[in-house]
């Protein structure tokens, strides 16, 4: 039984609740369930009935529903949450309402069906029958083979207006995939180039969300700088690349077409995590360092980095691939292509002063854009800087300045074999996998607000005017003619209270005679908000700030705040949620290491947190070196930790003034946060977890360990779960409990 309403994600929690139900229902001995073909029909109807009232991430056919609801051993029920009502299958005895049950339809399209191969895999390694149902949702071919990666458009789906597109499904020029993680990538967070989200006029920043066609689910952006950036054309016709953010910065307004808009740094656990087939990565540093390891042995620090002329020679003297700097887009081209240009070279090609010249043509032009072979155009001639890769990918030579050809040209239709046989050496793709993306939602780091804003769950009914001010209730100028009926009270609808102690009867928490009341019922009383407002100021020693109130309450017992909150909250320029809470909500990014210049925090505070080492052991000295996260730490926006330090003013007042208690915190400035305690909440859960401010960033997120995000979204982290730790070089399987405990 799914209450509601229930949100439109975790669908694998979804799916596994269900199974979780299947072999509680076989260790109490109870029989499976088995519809009525009116409640089979029931679930057709409703599935598709919730698709057009709300939004559905996968909508199941009719055969499809047919086949889970009849072969599922638990019933799948709820709560019915919407307005909207189904037309048949009405009144069923096992079914307690008529209304669209949207936890039942979530449970069954966006986890059993879009999670079958989860289930699936979890279903094979318990060793539970009766499940064998799932495997038809699970595409897979009849031998297991690796089934060919095709483009796949669903990113694509339900686009919002304003939010681009950055390209289409695996079309070229668009993200090139490269597999690793860096610091602040991992965990549903993707890396890309800080020069990529200047050139696509700042639509990407870190902590945007960013759906991409694959592995599947979206990801947060962040910036990582060794990776490559955007290849652009100018509006003076120049080919070039952008790996920085002050090269960006000056050519952002010369940019007439982005032609690649480089690597995106996706790690290997979210392929693992979406079930998702490992597709090629680009070829790149690392890859060519690990190979050059094995045939040389200890790489010298000319081999790191070399010249187009050493890297050729490294290749041929060691039978290995070119190293990937000098890798040009040959995939991109055609067999034709290649041919054309080395003939176009070869024919009009002048070398001098170590670059190529050669008329500009309109044809040869699109090569070398789609080839990415960066060029400049003057008078009237193209002008490649850096000639040397391309001319032998062509299979041709340089000889006393002029080009020869030094190769013939093979009978192969493969194009990386074709180039590889002119180059000499091994070519490998630069960009085999290019990954379709597109905007999802923005950065997010503001406070949580209602709408409108509201500084105390007080009713004020429409006496508070359009701003529902309390100032404006206490003269009720607001309604014509309730000044005359009922002075200065105003009627809401509020809940009727009794004090256990004098037996008097009020709508407030605590008694004149200071002991708590407890509800009785909701009725309609008359309130005098001016008599409540002149006891608040006289008791907080306050002015009378714009305190903006409700309409009216939407809780069980309707039992407003003191007036005295909203004064305080006012004062700060706090505001409060419907339950009651201050919150301000920051986009998840995880973050592994950092520097202390990073964070904004001095080297003797963090000391005091228990920051004494870097990542190495040394001491902590200075602020640029690296130090290990800890687990329950965070780093927030610069926006939040002034809202909190706003917040804390606001808590202090509260304790002191409405209290009669000692201020908890005394801040004097936003910094003097760092260190104190907050709580995260997840949206897929109700439960909160411990965190500590250690430092601010000016990104709109908040950056925290993996295990703390982990933690936020599942709570459910079992103290005897197995994972593998690297611990002075060696891997060890160890248990969640013992590493909290060790770490704590």
């Amino acid at each position: 039984y799914f209450a509601g309403p229930i949100r439109s994600a975790g669908g694998t929690a979804q799916a596994m609740s269900v199974l979780i139900a299947d072999i509680v229902r076989r260790e109490l001995g109870l029989s499976r369930y088995v519809p009525t073909n009116a409640e089979i029909e029931r679930y057709k109807e409703e599935i598709p009935l919730y698709k057009e009232i709300q939004h559905l991430q996968y909508v199941p056919n009719s055969e499809e529903i047919s086949l889970i609801t009849s072969n599922c051993p638990v019933c799948i029920d709820g709560e019915g949450t919407e307005k909207t009502e189904v037309f048949g299958n009405r009144d069923l005895s096992r079914v307690e309402t008529n209304r669209v049950r949207s936890g039942m339809c979530l449970v069954i399209a966006e986890g059993l069906c879009l999670k079958a191969p989860k289930i699936q895999k979890h279903v094979r390694t318990l060793g539970i029958d009766g499940w064998d149902f799932i495997d038809k949702f699970v595409i897979r071919n009849k031998n297991d083979e690796i089934t060919e990666i095709t483009p796949d458009p669903k990113y694509m789906h339900d686009v919002v207006a304003g939010r681009p597109v950055f390209s289409g499904p695996s079309r070229k020029g668009g993200f090139r995939l490269r597999y690793g993680r860096c610091r602040n990538s991992g965990l549903a967070a993707v890396g890309v180039n800080p020069a990529t989200m200047y050139i696509l006029d700042d639509f990407l920043a870190v902590g945007t969300q960013l759906k991409t066609e694959r592995p599947g689910k979206a990801g947060a952006v962040v910036a990582c700088d060794s990776i490559d950036g955007p290849v652009v054309l100018l509006k003076n016709n120049d080919l070039i690349q952008i790996n920085s953010i002050d090269d960006a910065l000056k050519i952002k307004n010369d940019v007439k077409e982005i032609i690649d808009l480089g690597e995106i740094l996706i790690s290997y656990g979210e392929f693992l995590e979406n079930n998702h087939l490992l597709m090629q990565g680009s070829y790149c540093v690392e890859w060519w360092g690990q190979e050059a390891e094995k045939k040389i042995g200890k790489i010298l620090e000319e081999c790191k980095n070399p010249t187009p002329e050493k890297a050729f020679i490294i290749s041929e003297k060691y039978n290995m691939p070119l190293h990937p700097k000098y890798c040009l887009f040959w995939e991109d081209l055609s067999v034709k292509e290649i041919i054309s240009l080395r003939n176009f070279i070869l024919r009009n090609g002048e070398y001098d002063g170590g670059k190529l010249y050669f008329p500009c043509n309109k044809d040869i032009k699109e090569i070398l854009i789609k080839l990415c072979a960066l060029h400049k155009e003057k008078d009237e001639k193209i002008v490649i800087e850096s000639p040397y890769p391309i001319i032998r990918c062509c299979g041709l030579k340089i000889e006393d300045n002029k080009i020869f050809e030094s190769t013939k040209i093979p009978e192969e239709e493969n194009v990386m074999k074709l180039v590889s046989s002119l180059a000499g050496v091994q070519i490998r793709e630069r960009s085999p996998s290019r990954i379709g993306s597109r905007m999802g939602r923005p950065e997010k780091a503001k406070e949580r607000k209602m709408s409108p804003p509201v500084h105390v769950l007080f009713p004020l009914g429409k006496a508070g005017g359009v701003q529902r001010l309390v100032k404006n209730a206490v003269s009720n100028k607001t309604v014509k003619g309730l000044k005359e009926k009922i002075g200065k009270s105003i009627p809401v609808d509020v809940g009727l209270r009794i004090c256990e102690s004098c037996k008097r009867k009020t709508f407030l928490m605590k008694c004149e005679c200071g002991e708590h009341t407890r509800p009785v019922i909701v009725k309609k009383q008359l309130i005098n908000v001016g008599l409540l407002l002149d006891k608040a100021t006289t008791k907080l020693n306050e002015p009378i700030p714009d305190v903006k109130g409700v309409i009216g309450m939407i809780s069980k017992n309707k039992t407003p705040e003191s007036i005295e909150k909203g004064i305080l909250r006012a004062k700060h320029n706090v505001f409060v949620y419907k339950d009651g809470t201050i919150r301000f909500d920051m986009t998840d990014v995880p973050l592994t290491h950092f520097k202390p210049s990073e964070i904004g925090t001095r080297i003797e505070k963090l000391k005091e947190m228990g920051y004494t080492c870097d990542y190495n052991g040394n001491p902590l000295k200075n602020d640029n070196q690296i130090l290990e996260m800890k687990v329950q730490d965070l780093v927030v926006s610069k926006s939040c930790i002034e809202y909190l330090f706003r917040t804390s003013g606001f808590v202090d007042d509260l304790l002191k003034k409405f209290y009669d208690l000692k201020a908890f915190y005394s801040a004097k400035k936003p910094d003097d946060m760092i260190g104190h305690l907050i709580i995260g909440l997840s949206p897929h859960t109700s439960a909160g977890v411990l965190g500590r401010i250690i430092g601010w960033t000016n990104a709109n997120a908040g950056f925290a360990h993996p295990f703390y995000h982990a933690a936020k979204r599942r709570n459910c982290l079992h103290p005897d779960t197995k994972i593998i730790v690297m611990n002075e070089g060696h891997l060890k399987n160890i248990k969640i409990e013992d590493l909290f405990n060790h770490l704590n």
